[in-house]
């Protein structure tokens, strides 16, 4: 099946923004996201919100007013380590079946680093689920999602609390990103810049070596970590990481994970966010999936 129009026309659009501005974006974020509200309007009327200072970040933690369910989402955005975040549109639909949804304000580069961001979000997560009646799951986008597979990792190590299912929407798992694949798909992403990452990937390090692990679980033990569901589109740069993910995940000798990838004809990076026909098909997807 072909992209819808509107997939096409914010492709065309992205497309149109030079590698330039996005890279500088990225090295130099705009102080705006602070500025930015926390909480979506449209979360804060029809629902009920506490907000937790944790450490240098805040957790935003929304649920019906009314009872709901016992199901609870632990979701990290994206936005390279160094952009804040600007949309709630994975945790409307979940908070609309009665789930809640605790949203990671994490620190952001280059004021911190992986440093202060990686324990502060393990710090969230003890909170979150010692409130929790019930299994947490873990969601994250693009630099969240690759976060997200670090705090699955860092759960197993460190004998926390274990995550239900996680969902893993276009992640960055490979913060080197030096394979000649990824190289020459970034010629051809729409959204993404393979200097800006870098920038940022930097900003965030701060001297670290980029396959540590933390910055890059891709390279650490991938064993133990559950059910996962890993989406990505074929015109971003991280599809070749993600089907290197599922290819390691499935090795001999790699017990106790499940990838399922889902991999998207003609999608660009981080569509699952955007209000079109194909994004809304892989929320659905996923919310089924968390079951």
């Amino acid at each position: 099946m072909s992209p819808s129009w509107q997939a096409r026309a914010v492709a065309a659009i992205a497309g149109a923004v030079p590698d330039r501005v996005v890279a500088r974006t990225l090295a130099k974020p705009s102080r705006r996201w602070e500025l930015m509200p926390l909480v979506a309007p449209s979360v804060a009327e029809r629902y009920e919100v506490d907000v937790t200072e944790i450490g240098a970040g805040r957790v935003a933690t929304a649920r019906p007013r009314s009872a709901g369910s016992s199901r609870h989402a632990f979701y990290l955005h994206g936005g390279a380590y160094t952009l804040g975040l600007t949309h709630w549109s994975v945790a409307e639909p979940l908070l609309d079946r009665g789930w809640t949804v605790s949203l990671v304000d994490y620190p952001l580069a280059p004021e911190h680093t992986v440093a202060e961001t990686v324990p502060m979000v393990l710090d969230a997560w003890r909170s979150v689920t010692d409130g929790a009646s019930g299994p947490v799951d873990v969601l994250g986008d693009s630099a969240g999602g690759g976060l997200a597979l670090v705090v699955l990792q860092q759960i197993r190590d460190l004998a926390l609390t274990r995550a239900g299912r996680a969902v893993l929407f276009s992640p960055w798992i490979d913060l080197v990103m030096s394979d000649p694949v990824t190289v020459e798909s970034a010629r051809h992403d729409p959204v993404l810049s393979l200097p800006g990452l870098r920038g940022a990937a930097d900003l965030y390090a701060a001297g670290r070596d980029l396959a540590d692990p933390l910055l890059s679980p891709i390279f650490g033990d991938l064993s133990g970590l559950g059910p996962v569901q890993v989406w990505v589109g074929t015109r971003e740069m991280f599809l070749a990481q993600c089907c290197q993910l599922a290819d390691l995940a499935a090795a001999e000798g790699v017990d106790g994970t499940e990838v399922d990838l889902r991999i998207a004809a003609g999608m660009i990076h981080d569509w699952s966010m955007l209000p079109i026909p194909e994004g809304r098909a892989s929320l659905e997807q996923a919310i089924r999936f968390l079951g």
